[in-house]
């Protein structure tokens, strides 16, 4: 062993300074090749985010071409009313693969597509006999003609159609297929080339840190074989996603025959049920056109539905009175969906072919469908319920015998009189007539000519007043007069009041000819007089009730009676 001096010292320390510059250098190298190792790992992740990127896009126009050839096939064997919507299905379809194409020649950010490309890829796009470019840009042409088309033209021999079915399973398919493998063997090559340029950053790495940082070497390797983890996790990961986007067109594709084949199913059970339907079924576009119209709808109206399909709803069935209040209400339904009928059933007066207004009840509904709002309404003819009705209104407040007002039907006209005569200082009168000789000649010739009498007695009172007046009959042969409104004078209404009772006499006094039949069929004319004892009460808006006034007038009409028959009486009460 060497003793210790200050030489050995010095040298030692010398070392010392000289394996510590040393060691400084190779961390310094160590750093510099960690960080040029960073960045090329950043370059490694870049290519293959921008290569899995335009793999993807370019796997999404091979998938656009299959879809676009469906729905171009879609379009002209669809029914009529159901092209709309795959027009729509095609124009998008159509214009996201011209965007993608746009995006894959000329770069996305958004899409992280890259503005350069390869020589080859270039060649594969623009210098080729058959480049790519040229194809998809006359096929995008293509179908966009195919969609300038009318209805009318769509043929399966149209030739649009022939070369995008053609095209999109042949040539084109197999140059984006071919443009697919090419960006994947570039992607795979920068890799690869990547790769080599980092195993060799590596390399040098490892020989420094052997010869002059060994302590350092260990937690290096390890972080070269997590950069080469993560390296190996993305290129994994790309053919994951290659994998997963050749799945997802054949799982598209299987979900949109899938659905076409519901949308076919769907639309065969709606003919079936509204067919079958008793109710018109209409469904109307938010234009107000008819799109719709069952075999119901066709015997409800009179119209066949060549007549009125693509019509303006409004013009075709409703009254002409209808037309401006139903357009502003579709003003605001062609936008939202909304107004102030959707949702309600209310009834409405409908137009006829034969140019007659009757009553129908309409439902409407709101559905959208192509993104366009329709409204379906459900129609029914209620002419033979309105009949009904009024029958059984007229059964109510009508006379079967006479068709005159009955009691209740008076009841009624009679407060409506009260109140207006407080409101406006005008008197009114109330009759009650009682035919005097009637009995008899029920007893001769029986009740059917009483009740023709009757019906002659109804006829002649209603020609001796106003048509604001009434005649009521309370049954048998007794009649009430409601003279509302006379004047704001006492005395001249009385005298009013008893000129129309007196010429009420007068006309009930004249003979009644009746014609009856004998037992043998043959007919007899009968002549019968029968006069009328009449009670007549004034009132000026009393804070007695309708009974009272009837009473007065009925107490009157016995006074008549007992004054020998054929007579007016007039009832005076002080509160007048």
């Amino acid at each position: 062993m060497k003793p210790l001096t200050s030489d050995n010292v010095s040298s030692d320390l010398d070392v010392a300074h000289a394996l510590t510059w040393r060691y400084v250098i190779a961390l310094a190298l160590v750093a510099s090749l960690s960080t040029a190792a960073w960045l090329s790992l950043h370059l490694v992740i870049s290519e293959q985010k921008s290569t899995a990127a335009v793999v993807n896009v370019s796997g999404r126009q091979r998938m656009l071409s299959q879809r676009t050839a469906l729905f171009s096939n879609l379009l002209v064997n669809t029914p009529v009313s159901e092209r709309p919507r795959v027009r729509r299905l095609l124009h998008d379809a159509i214009e996201l693969m011209a965007f993608s194409h746009q995006g894959l020649t000329e770069g996305n950010k958004d899409l992280g597509l890259p503005a350069t490309m390869s020589p080859t890829v270039r060649a594969m796009y623009f210098e080729e006999p058959n480049a790519l470019d040229n194809q998809v840009k006359t096929y995008v042409k293509t179908v966009r003609e195919l969609l300038s088309l009318g209805d009318d033209e769509l043929t399966a021999s149209n030739p649009p159609l022939q070369y995008v079915t053609q095209n999109a399973t042949d040539r084109l398919l197999i140059s984006l297929d071919n443009m697919v493998t090419q960006y994947q063997r570039e992607g795979e090559t920068a890799v690869r080339r990547l790769q080599k340029a980092e195993t060799l950053f590596w390399l040098i790495t490892l020989v420094l840190l052997v010869l002059e940082a060994v302590l350092i070497f260990h937690p290096f390797a390890k972080h070269v074989r997590r950069i080469i983890g993560k390296l190996q996790n993305v290129t994994n990961e790309l053919e994951m996603h290659r994998d997963q986007l050749e799945e997802t067109v054949k799982l598209r594709t299987a979900e949109l025959e899938t659905r076409s084949e519901a949308l076919a199913e769907s639309e065969e059970r709606f003919r079936l049920i509204s067919t079958a339907a008793k109710d018109a079924i209409v469904i109307v576009g938010d234009k107000e056109e008819i799109t719709y119209w069952n075999p119901a709808a066709e015997k409800i109206f009179g119209y066949h539905a060549s007549d009125v399909l693509n019509q303006n709803m409004h013009v075709i069935l409703a009254p002409p009175e209808y037309h401006q209040d139903a357009h502003a209400g579709f003003e605001r339904f062609e936008q939202f969906g909304t107004g102030p009928l959707i949702g309600k059933t209310f009834e409405i007066k409908a137009k006829h072919k034969n140019g007659k207004d009757f009553p129908v009840e309409l439902s409407i509904s709101a559905f959208r469908y192509q993104q366009v709002w329709h409204a379906i309404g459900i129609v029914r003819d209620i002419t033979e319920r309105k009949r009904m009705e009024e029958q059984v209104r007229q059964l109510a407040f009508y006379d079967p015998l006479t068709n005159l007002p009955n009691r209740r039907l008076l009841d009624d006209r009679l407060q409506q009189a009260l109140l207006a005569s407080k409101r406006s200082g005008y008197y009114g009168a109330l009759m009650v007539l009682d035919l005097d000789n009637f009995k008899p000649l029920n007893d001769v010739y029986g009740h059917i000519t009483g009740d023709m009498l009757l019906e002659q007695v109804a006829l002649r009172l209603k020609a001796c007043i106003r048509e604001a007046d009434t005649v009521a009959r309370f049954g048998g042969d007794e009649f009430v007069i409601l003279l509302p409104e006379l004047t704001q004078d006492r005395s001249v209404s009385s005298l009013q009041a008893k000129q129309v009772a007196e010429k009420i006499r007068s006309a009930l006094a004249l003979p009644y000819h009746l014609t009856i039949k004998n037992k043998d069929g043959t007919d007899v004319n009968v002549e019968h007089s029968c006069s009328a004892s009449v009670g007549v009460a004034l009132f000026l808006g009393q804070t007695v009730d309708a009974q009272d006034i009837l009473d007065w007038a009925d107490t009157a009409m016995y006074q008549a009676k007992e004054l020998g028959r054929n007579r007016i009486s007039l009832y005076d009460q002080e509160c007048l």
